[in-house]
């Protein structure tokens, strides 16, 4: 049998991202405001988004238009979010491809 903390320490390792504190409701304005912030420098041309708080991260619910109509993605975020809010460059970077990737068929300004 591991030990828990040898159990938690592999599964970091495996690239699964870290848990933040359970999102309060006074956390869902900034981070709505964070998303925001980041979509708008992604270029899309049109998108709706939500921000939800799930299983101790946040979940970026997002629909843009496409070529074809409309395209709905769910993107996860964590405690990087409001890192990349407060100036940290490489978390920004991070998410911003992750997300350009997956928002790779949305239509740009």
């Amino acid at each position: 049998m591991r030990h828990p903390y040898c159990r938690k320490q592999r599964a970091s390792a495996h690239g699964q991202r870290p848990k933040m504190a359970a999102p309060t409701e006074s956390d869902l304005a900034p981070a709505r405001d964070a998303v925001g912030t980041l979509l708008d420098s992604l270029g899309l041309s049109a998108e709706l988004y939500a921000v939800e708080p799930r299983e101790g991260r946040w979940a970026v619910i997002v629909e843009c238009a496409t070529e074809s109509g409309w395209q709905r993605a769910e993107l996860q975020a964590g405690p990087e979010l409001f890192a990349a809010i407060r100036g940290d460059a490489d978390a920004r970077a991070a998410l911003l491809a992750e997300w350009r990737t997956q928002l790779a068929a949305c239509k740009k300004d």
